[in-house]
């Protein structure tokens, strides 16, 4: 190939070369944006998730003071008729007590 050949080619060569470059623009574009999507998808799932994980977490916490609740309530129940039998056997004993104490005197 002659110089002349070669300097005549440089033209098309400098236009491939930029075609190259703009396709290579255009494909980095389009990896951009799909990388972006891609990205948003997963922060949107990751936020669904962490959504249902707090309303898990909320009905959980919920159950445990039901659960509470009603243990309190069970105790406090006990308590109070231990206080009141307590009470009762008090007033037995001590009605019995001034029943003897007449009889005996």
């Amino acid at each position: 190939m002659t110089d002349v050949t070669r300097v005549e080619r440089i033209p098309a060569i400098m236009q491939q070369l930029e075609h190259l470059t703009a396709s290579v623009q255009r494909l980095e574009g389009l990896i951009v944006r799909e990388i972006q999507e891609l990205k948003s998808e997963q922060i949107a799932d990751l936020r669904r998730q962490n959504e249902r994980l707090a309303d898990d977490q909320r009905r959980a916490w919920e159950a445990i003071r039901t659960l509470e609740n009603r243990g309190n309530q069970y105790y406090g129940s006990m308590k109070t008729a231990h206080t009141i039998t307590a009470t009762i056997s008090a007033l037995i004993g001590g009605s019995i007590a001034a029943v003897i104490a007449k009889f005996v005197h």
